[in-house]
């Protein structure tokens, strides 16, 4: 028999305890990511700066759909995987997308990104751009006008929509479908 191929799976992680499920996971061979983000704290000893997640209870794990389906099995852990729109299985998300989404939501610690929930129709019209210098060279996505500012706009398809703060036009360059 063929050995499965990895691929990206979202999970909803109950009681936003994303880090413990990570723990658990802790094989070599399975890959996880939590969108995080760098915020500012100003408390009785002054400002200083704190990790959390992006996303509350999201979590992204790169692994064959077996072990993922075997996993939930053995340990009923605390989470949920979003499903495929046609079955029950875990949705594979595509390997483009996520490494856009990974790319965008790492750079600059997420201190520019809005989160906007799950995709929404309203996110896909615009025109598709690459940014072409800055601090997200390379990244790909769609230009949105939000609150009277451009944004891109980076999705993972019926899991979450992440902007990035503006992006002088220089820096975008439009990719033809």
């Amino acid at each position: 028999m063929a050995e499965e191929t990895p691929r990206w799976y979202a999970l909803k992680v109950f009681y936003n305890k994303t880090e413990a499920l990570k723990k658990k996971i802790g094989v070599e061979d399975v890959e996880t990511y939590i969108p995080m983000q760098t915020v500012e704290k100003y408390d009785s000893k002054g400002l200083h700066y704190e990790e959390k997640p992006l996303i509350s209870s999201l979590m992204f794990i790169h692994c064959p759909e077996s072990w993922l389906m075997d996993f939930k099995r053995a340990n009923f852990a605390d989470f949920m995987f979003y499903k495929s729109p046609d079955s029950w299985r875990p949705g594979p998300i595509d390997d483009e997308e996520m490494r856009m989404f990974m790319f965008v939501t790492s750079a600059d610690h997420g201190k520019n990104l809005h989160y906007f929930g799950e995709d929404s129709s309203a996110f896909k019209m615009g025109q598709k751009v690459r940014v072409i210098d800055g601090i997200y060279k390379g990244a790909e996505g769609y230009i949105k006008r939000i609150k009277k500012d451009r944004k891109l706009i980076v999705a993972v398809s019926g899991v979450a929509v992440v902007a990035v703060s503006y992006i002088p036009p220089e820096f975008l360059e439009k990719i033809e479908d």
